[in-house]
């Protein structure tokens, strides 16, 4: 092993290391977490997390694209427990764009709670674009990363986002019902429609 690997290495056992068991070796985003690495990343606090990003960004993983989808679905979950705005905005924008239909759902979901009673023109815009993506859709028929999106826009709030998720929610028949009786709840993540 080359002494920048060895860097790199020692390196991440610091960051990845906050409790008193043996840290994982290293931290590579493109192979899933092992179970120590994922207790490790889960335990870490907003500054170690905003620490790790950093490194991994002048790493050359500038994008969260190119990592295993558990990495990136964890990421999407960190966003919503800690206050990491400079970063947060990053993963959460590309991941309403991912691959994995459950990390654009997860991040759906972080940006409602995230922008909670702030509505912000440009998330609402995201939200919307990333509504219409057609990989949320199966023989015509919206998924439940549609479903997601209506309530993050609810719960974002305002004029601006709950037009858009009425206009949204009017292009299918299941979408439009949903929209409906999340529209009259003060709290649409305690709702339970079918099996969405």
């Amino acid at each position: 092993m080359n002494l920048v690997a060895a860097v790199r290495n020692s390196i991440l056992t610091l960051l990845l290391a906050e409790t008193s068991t043996a840290a994982p070796k290293e931290f590579v985003p493109a192979t899933p977490p092992t179970k120590s690495e994922w207790q490790y990343f889960h335990k870490m606090t907003g500054t170690k997390l905003t620490d790790l990003w950093n490194f991994q960004v002048k790493r050359g993983s500038k994008t969260i694209g190119s990592w295993a989808w558990q990495w990136r679905l964890g990421w999407v979950k960190q966003c919503t427990i800690h206050s990491m705005p400079q970063i947060c905005y990053t993963i959460l924008k590309e991941a309403l764009q991912d691959e994995a239909m459950v990390v654009r759902a997860e991040a759906a979901t972080a940006l409602g709670k995230i922008n909670r009673g702030k509505p912000n023109e440009q998330v609402i815009r995201e939200l919307s674009d990333a509504y219409r993506d057609t990989r949320n859709l199966r023989n015509g028929a919206p998924l439940f990363v549609c479903d997601r999106i209506l309530e993050a826009l609810h719960e974002i709030g305002g004029q601006t986002s709950l037009s858009t998720a009425s206009r949204l929610a009017k292009h299918h028949p299941a979408t439009s019902k949903y929209w409906s009786l999340i529209s009259r709840s003060k709290n649409p993540s305690n709702l339970v429609i079918g099996n969405k």
